[in-house]
């Protein structure tokens, strides 16, 4: 009998665990984080990540989908059935079943939350073209949503809490018994998946509560900021570089600070700056080498991207002493950094 997509999971994670490898290697959190992380997904349980942009949780969705062996399904089968125990209303009726293989990084599978989503836009609807042709009540007429195509996949939602609550609910069904029923089709299909879902901190702008129903369905973990030296190892990894520039350690070091400088300010910053704020700190600093024909990036050309940087991306709050004075809390922030 074939695996199930958890045992090929928890299989993958205990296999490096033994070898002592990470198996969230490329993801940057603390011990405790990544030990709970891991024992929700050896126990087969579906992930809710609560943190700020920018911490990775979309990379880590998509770590856990790499851990993935390779599938094989039914070719052109937009359910994913078992070669072998083909039951959708694609494979019905069919006497040969050609087989393809899909990597595990292709088993994954994204939804974008926003306010607009329908439960449609998860369930699937009625193709009006095939429901001409073969008739509404014949479940060949439906096409599946993303829901469905998950099957055996990571089913990967970012900002869960920015999606109506009556889209919501209609997880609630595949989290719980892993199917969906299609009122209507008389279609009942499996829906073997972990959900990775990530939701924003309540402050943010657009978002909802996930509904009490559905988030007892989730395990859910916080994420915060990575400490300096991950965050380093961050910009090294995923930072652009620019040919024939050199950006010295202590420069790297002094992007990081400058963004942690920012974030210990809570109550004058009403958006603290994301890992991407570093990142365009870096990415910016070796530019303005670059415009001024300096092979290395200097502590100026630091200091001057991060000004440009976080105007754009600093909010002051409005009880803030700096209100209606970024400008003095951004060199607020530089002066903090250079004591770090």
């Amino acid at each position: 009998m074939a695996k199930t997509m958890r045992e090929e999971l928890r299989g993958a994670i205990l296999e490096r665990v033994t070898k002592k490898e990470n198996p969230l290697a490329g993801f940057y959190c603390d011990d405790q984080t990544r030990e709970a992380i891991l024992a929700v997904l050896v126990a087969g349980r579906h992930l809710l990540l609560e943190g700020p942009p920018g911490t990775g949780k979309t990379t880590l969705a998509r770590i856990i989908s790499s851990l993935l062996p390779s599938m094989e399904t039914v070719a052109d089968c937009r359910y994913n059935c078992y070669p072998n125990t083909p039951t959708c209303p694609d494979c019905r009726g069919k006497k040969n079943h050609k087989k393809v293989q899909v990597q595990g990084a292709r088993r994954f599978v994204r939804i974008q939350g926003s306010p607009e989503m329908m439960p449609e836009d998860l369930m699937g609807d009625i193709d009006p073209v095939m429901a001409m042709r073969l008739g509404i009540q014949d479940p060949r007429a439906f096409t599946p949503g993303k829901i469905q195509k998950a099957h055996r996949k990571i089913l990967f939602i970012d900002e869960l809490n920015r999606v109506p609550q009556r889209t919501q609910n209609t997880l609630v069904q595949v989290l719980e018994e892993g199917i969906t029923t299609i009122a209507g089709f008389d279609l009942t299909s499996q829906v073997g998946t972990i959900v990775v879902a990530t939701e924003n901190p309540e402050e943010f702008a657009g978002v909802e509560r996930v509904s009490e129903t559905l988030s007892d369905r989730f395990e859910e973990i916080r994420i915060g900021y990575p400490d300096m030296e991950d965050e380093v190892t961050i910009l090294k990894q995923y930072g652009k570089k620019i040919d024939s520039v050199t950006i010295p350690e202590p420069m790297l070091y002094r992007a990081v600070a400058i963004s942690n400088a920012a974030r210990a300010m809570p109550e004058e910053i009403e958006r603290l700056p994301s890992v991407r704020t570093s990142l365009s700190i870096y990415e910016q600093a070796q530019a303005l080498a670059r415009l001024k024909n300096a092979k290395q990036v200097r502590e100026e050309h630091v200091e001057k991207a991060a000004r440009r940087v976080l105007k754009g991306r600093l909010v002051v709050s409005a009880e803030s002493r700096y209100y209606e004075k970024q400008d003095l809390l951004i060199e607020k922030v530089i002066e903090d950094a250079r004591k770090r």
